[in-house]
């Protein structure tokens, strides 16, 4: 009898299954990778400020760079309903659990009259197209201190008017929270924190940006400050300096002249520290503008502001 070793068989018939296993993958098109989609894209700045908002008057409003101007409120008045958009308030995060972000501002608003209504705007993409979500008040006339972002809440620090303040100048501080809340977004909680004061002022370094509505130049070392107690210290523009600094009610100050160092920059750093200072000698009250420091100044029949950021 005559055996056949079962390898010498198998062999042969391996190697051609093989082949036609790699034959028939070759034959099949690779199958198409499936990548998750991402989260929706953020709504920009650029978006806010061009953004169509309700809740601000009766009807709607466009921006148009961030700012609103209406009709005359009569034929021949010279009032008329207007907004503006606070573009440092602008921020972004997720704040209604939904995969994406949403784009959060604050608003002051003006219907001819004598009152400034601050208003939060919530905007947010749904469905691919950009939209204003929410619009809720923050009170008359408020100033906001500090703005920021906590566990998908919106929190604010704001100046408003007391129980014996007038409304043109407040001095109760308020720590103020919104979010959502059974699937609207509105104020969730107001808490009286206190009186204003200087001594708010100590814990930060405050850059100046602004002198009297115009911007610090690019182009130079812009002037800083820093409270402490009852001193102010800081840099001039070119020199280091200190002043006394002397609170006579809320949100009212008086600065003593500054002691400067006497060191020489060129003309443009002279020039920037010799109006930063002269003004600086006027000051006689402080408040905030869209979370940034104002400190007004009034010397005659002139008055300005020293505006600056953290």
């Amino acid at each position: 009898m005559r055996f056949v070793h079962v390898s010498s068989v198998l062999a042969p018939l391996g190697a051609s299954l093989v082949a036609l296993a790699i034959a028939g993958c070759g034959d099949k098109a690779p199958k198409e990778r499936l990548v998750p989609p991402g989260p929706p894209p953020t709504p920009t700045l650029e978006q806010v400020k061009a953004a169509s908002v309700s809740g601000v008057f009766d009807q709607a409003i466009t921006l148009v760079d961030g700012k609103y101007e209406g009709q005359p409120v009569a034929p021949d008045a010279a009032s008329r309903p207007t907004a503006l958009l606070w573009e440092p308030t602008f921020h972004t995060a997720d704040l209604d659990g939904v995969v994406g972000s949403e784009a959060l501002a604050l608003l002051s608003s003006n219907a001819g009259g004598s009152g400034e209504f601050v208003s939060l705007a919530v905007f947010g993409l749904r469905d691919g197209a950009f939209a204003n979500l929410a619009t809720v008040p923050v009170g008359d006339r408020v100033r906001l201190q500090s703005l920021w972002l906590e566990r998908g809440k919106v929190v604010m620090d704001v100046i408003e008017p007391g129980p014996n303040d007038a409304a043109c100048c407040p001095t109760q501080v308020s720590r103020k929270t919104f979010g959502y809340d059974g699937g609207t977004f509105k104020q969730i909680s107001s808490e009286v924190r206190g009186m204003l004061a200087i001594s708010m002022l100590s814990a930060n370094e405050w850059t100046l940006v602004e002198i009297d509505g115009q911007p610090v130049a690019k182009d130079v070392d812009p002037p800083l400050v820093h409270f402490e107690g009852g001193k102010l210290r800081g840099f001039a523009g070119c020199n280091r300096f200190t002043a006394s600094v002397t609170e006579t009610k809320p949100g009212e100050i008086d600065i003593g002249a500054a002691a400067a160092e006497k060191k020489a920059c060129p003309p443009p750093q002279m020039e920037l520290e010799q109006a930063f200072l002269t003004r600086l000698d006027a000051v006689n009250g402080y408040s905030y503008v869209a979370g940034q420091l104002a400190l007004k100044w009034v010397d005659g029949d002139r008055i300005g502001t020293l505006l600056f950021r953290k």
